[in-house]
């Protein structure tokens, strides 16, 4: 097994991959104490980890993946695999962002290979780490909306204009694989497994070389059913998220343009004691997401992402796009041990 575990506190963190996303990883990771190195293909980025986050700057793989305790890919999606079997070779523990990989083969046998090795691999699925849709599903866990049954989330933006590769479909996935991820993951976290998914893709831009508008529906194990809309079509109106969980006995909506607290319905929810777990805005979900990630890492709790649920989010999103293609729906086979989501188990009559 890697250092940093077997108890061991994880000291040197080294994160592969310099743009943004890596660099609010090397914020995260300088807020929580470790020490970083960095790792960057373009020289320029590694000068600015250097220069803005302390990090001890890399020239290349080899020279970061000898140098540290875990690995943090933060690269291109379709760089994912090689640089964590790269990592497995040399027996690192990985945090990955999402997606796990570019395609179902690579991110099933990642996940095979960390775990025939016993290396920790942690996918760095955020959404779960936002303090409001953490709360929504302490709320669920604790049987206060009853079983979920409706699920509507969105994620709305402009096209991103700090990188090329993301508008490549074939480099990333596009928009289904990069941005609806997110709220897939969430989806199946809340609802349970997916054996069913229906999709479309739309390019309301425009730019014919970009798919920027998507909706899915998602049919659960347990017969929940989630409305899931990915956009990068809303240019000039700013990003928005939201989510609207309906349950047997109530329902919780959020949405990040409207600035007030998760609501409830019925308002007995809000009371204290009963409804929604306080939100904490103590720290950004991304340096909270890593501060879980390390100490599992080094043999603590398990987190509340598993590499399982990484790959499983692949998987239904690829699902997405493949019936996105062909106007059909995508069926998903049922795991031997399906998960039902957060919810409590419905009581049967003795």
């Amino acid at each position: 097994m890697g250092e940093g575990q077997q108890g061991d506190p994880v000291r040197r963190v080294g994160v592969i991959g310099l743009g943004f996303i890596g660099r609010v990883h090397l914020a995260g990771l300088r807020n929580i104490g470790v020490e970083v190195h960095a790792y960057d293909v373009l020289p320029d980025l590694r000068t600015r980890a250097v220069e803005e986050y302390g990090a001890t700057e890399h020239t290349s793989l080899e020279s970061i993946l000898g140098a540290v305790d875990v690995v943090d890919i933060c690269t291109p999606t379709d760089t994912h695999a090689e640089i964590a079997f790269a990592a497995a070779a040399v027996g690192k523990p990985v945090i990955s962002e999402k997606p796990l990989a570019r395609t179902n083969d690579q991110a099933e046998q990642i996940v095979r290979t960390f775990r025939e090795a016993g290396l920790p691999l942690h996918v760095a699925q955020v959404v779960r780490f936002f303090p409001e849709y953490a709360a929504a599903q302490r709320t669920i866990a604790a049987g206060k909306i009853g079983r979920t049954s409706v699920v509507r989330l969105t994620r709305e933006g402009g096209v991103p204009k700090w990188s090329t590769w993301l508008t490549n479909a074939t480099r990333s996935g596009g928009l289904i694989l990069d941005v609806m991820i997110h709220d897939i993951d969430y989806a199946r976290w809340i609802a349970g497994d997916v054996v069913r998914v229906w999709a479309k893709q739309f390019r309301p831009t425009g730019d014919d070389q970009v798919l920027s508008h998507a909706y899915a529906i998602l049919t659960h194990v347990d017969g929940a059913i989630s409305h899931i809309t990915a956009s990068w079509a809303r240019e000039g109106a700013g990003f928005r998220t939201s989510f609207e969980i309906a349950g047997s006995e109530g329902l919780l909506s959020y949405a990040t343009d409207e600035h007030v607290p998760v609501r409830f319905a019925p308002p007995e929810l809000a009371v204290s004691g009963s409804g929604l777990p306080p939100i904490t805005l103590d720290e950004d979900p991304y340096t909270t997401e890593l501060r879980e990630f390390l100490p599992a890492i080094a043999g603590g709790p398990t987190p509340r992402v598993t590499a399982e649920d990484g790959a499983a989010a692949v998987a239904i999103s690829l699902a997405a796009i493949e019936s996105s293609e062909t106007g059909r729906a995508v069926e998903l086979p049922v795991p031997d041990q399906p998960y039902l989501g957060s919810a409590p188990a419905l009581e049967t009559a003795s």
